[in-house]
């Protein structure tokens, strides 16, 4: 064998340890990526967002072709988002609302994910280490819990998918020059715009990759060929903010800031992700609003300016000697430009979630100078004995961390709490204390708490009606009218146009025999909403009491005529068939039609009456 021959064979050998060495890497990683969101499986469907999905949009629940073209269609939370609500379609018509399904396929696109930043950081560079490094940093960091967890970030976790598939397929073309392979990104691209309106930066990260991993300067070639990507983004931008909830959003805080109170909330932006990725404490899945005292931002976002400067120079200062750096920043503030509040069209100023992808860049940064630094080509602690166990180090506080930071995500109110430790008394607080309530009335059975935490919401926000509205149930269950009453007037005060508490006050008096009374709120439902069905059966049972048979009747046709699914209508109808107007069949007909629809205490009627 000739030297040339045996140096090729050792070569070759060298390539295939070292590959199978890495691919058990992934291995372990994925691995541990289970182990440390394995206990999220579990954790319990959320009334921050994940409700509103299934209870809020009916054609979520009913999977047809009419319905997944209303996917497209509409705006869903805020967001068009067509393919991740045909995932949920899709997965409700299987398990319906098991939160293990639902939360298993979040997990399923991260763990997918993380292939893909392993096999485009393969891409970037042949150090080993460093597709490791970020990969691992992308797996498990604290940062990572929010779009992994959480149900309603189906939409984070599918748009990075489509995203990194489409840059893969963008670095295969640079290295084949074939048309198809670009076609082939362009079609990653369109479905991460179908998936999350944040993938309009796509086009940008590709000129990012052009400009400084490439090393192109400016050609017609290069301009021509994105052209396509930049109309696309434009096309999905003015969709995004064309909804009318986000136009109402861009108003409401327009009018709080100042064009100068947003050039440093613009700075605190900046360098927010920055310091939350190095230092992921006190994470929170909201960040509302600064709150302004007597004109003046809180000093934390005058002092990002500064941060800012810093951040500036260093790039400047070691640029030329340390081009990843410049690389892995633009590539971070690239994939976040599309979040910054410049338009605010959301109550949050920022989120966890957002730097899903964009933490690439930082997490490709550290791997680099980790690895310049172990080589002996930085001079900081140059000659530090320990540097080998470094990423081992950071590796358990990280996955310590990211273990710790799930156990936020269990329920209603560890969710709640976790908002209303982190951040300032502003309204929006009003829904977390909201939300906990519920938690502690329904699941608890605390009613005391719950009261407490009503009445905090109130005090938060004179606006929200469904907190003293929830309160006003709450205490009519427990037998206080009195207090029932003057929570349901509050609920009026703060939403006039909804019939639930002029309908829930209703049968309170009704109960009280103050049929009348019931009979006034009951039509001041029905004007705010027509076929009500709670309040079509109020208005027919305070007529029933009034003596007024006919009208009676004629409520309760209508309540089921617009509202076929009510069983209380078919029960309270076959009650009058029954006892008023001396029509057995069609009583029994009733009874069995609101036994099919789960009306509790049926089985004993139709034993009682209809044998």
């Amino acid at each position: 064998m000739s030297l040339v021959n045996y140096m090729a064979k050792t070569l070759k050998n060298s390539n295939t340890t070292m590959q199978k060495q890495t691919d058990m890497f992934l291995l372990f990683l994925l691995i541990a990526t289970v182990f440390v969101f394995i206990k999220g499986m579990s954790y319990d469907l959320l009334n921050f967002d994940d409700n509103e999905y299934f209870d809020s949009y009916p054609e979520i629940l009913n999977l047809s072709f009419e319905s997944i073209k209303k996917y497209f269609s509409s705006y869903y939370v805020l967001m068009y988002q067509p393919l991740p609500i045909l995932s949920f379609a899709l997965t409700y018509s299987f398990v319906k609302l098991d939160p293990n399904a639902h939360h298993i396929i979040n997990l399923g696109f991260h763990l997918f994910n993380i292939y893909l930043v392993y096999a485009f950081i393969g891409k970037l560079t042949d150090k080993p280490f460093v597709k490791q490094a970020v990969a691992f940093l992308f797996a498990l960091h604290p940062l990572a819990v929010e779009p992994v967890i959480w149900i309603s970030c189906r939409s984070s976790v599918m748009y990075v998918c489509f995203y990194l598939l489409g840059l893969i397929s963008y670095l295969n073309y640079r290295q084949s020059d074939k048309t198809k392979i670009l076609m082939l990104c362009g079609l990653w691209f369109i479905l991460s715009l179908f998936s999350k309106v944040h993938a309009v930066t796509f086009p940008l990260t590709l000129l990012v990759l052009d400009f400084f991993h490439f090393k192109f300067g400016f050609n017609k070639k290069l301009s021509l060929e994105k052209i396509p990507f930049f109309l696309l983004s434009l096309v999905f931008g003015i969709i995004a903010i064309r909804n009318t909830e986000t136009a109402k959003n861009i108003a409401f805080s327009s009018s709080a800031y100042s064009l100068i109170d947003y050039i440093f909330i613009l700075f605190y932006e900046l360098s927010w992700y920055l310091f939350k990725l190095f230092f992921p404490i006190n994470i929170s899945p909201i960040y509302v609003y600064p709150i302004k005292t007597e004109g003046i931002l809180p000093l934390v976002y005058y002092a990002s300016f500064i941060i800012v400067l810093g951040i500036a120079f260093l790039v400047y200062k070691f640029q030329k000697s340390k081009p990843y750096l410049l690389f892995g920043l633009v590539f971070f503030y690239v994939s976040l430009v599309f979040t910054f509040q410049i338009l605010p069209s959301r109550l949050f100023i920022v989120a966890d979630r957002y730097g899903y992808l964009a933490n690439i860049g930082i997490f490709f940064i550290l791997a680099q100078w980790f690895v310049e630094w172990k080589e002996g080509k930085i001079n900081w602690l140059k000659d530090f004995s320990g540097k080998h166990y470094i990423p081992y180090i950071i590796g358990v506080a990280v996955l310590f961390l990211s273990f710790q930071q799930t156990s936020v995500w269990e329920n209603n109110k560890t969710v709640a709490n976790r908002i209303i430790e982190t951040n300032p008394e502003t309204s929006y607080l009003a829904r977390a204390y909201g939300v906990k309530a519920n938690y502690e009335k329904d699941i608890l059975k605390n009613p005391e708490q719950a009261l407490v935490d009503y009445e905090k919401a109130i005090e938060l926000d004179s606006n929200d009606w469904v907190s003293p509205y929830q309160a006003g149930l709450l205490y009519q269950s427990l037998g206080d009218s009195t207090s029932a009453i003057r929570y349901f007037k509050l609920a009026i005060k703060a939403e006039k146009t909804s019939p639930m508490a002029f309908t829930d006050w209703g049968v309170l008096l009704s109960a009280q025999n103050q049929h009348s009374k019931a009979l006034i709120l009951a039509d001041s439902a029905l004007k705010r909403k027509p076929y009500f069905a709670n309040a079509l059966l109020l208005k027919a049972v305070s007529l029933l009491n009034l003596g007024n048979i006919s009208d009676a009747q004629k409520n309760l046709n209508l309540c089921i005529s617009k509202n076929p699914d009510f069983a209380p209508a078919y029960k309270n109808r076959g009650i009058v068939r029954l006892n008023n107007l001396n029509n057995k069949d069609g009583a029994c007909s009733d009874f069995k039609k609101a036994a099919e629809l789960g009306e509790p205490g049926m089985d004993q009627i139709l034993k009682d009456y209809c044998n």
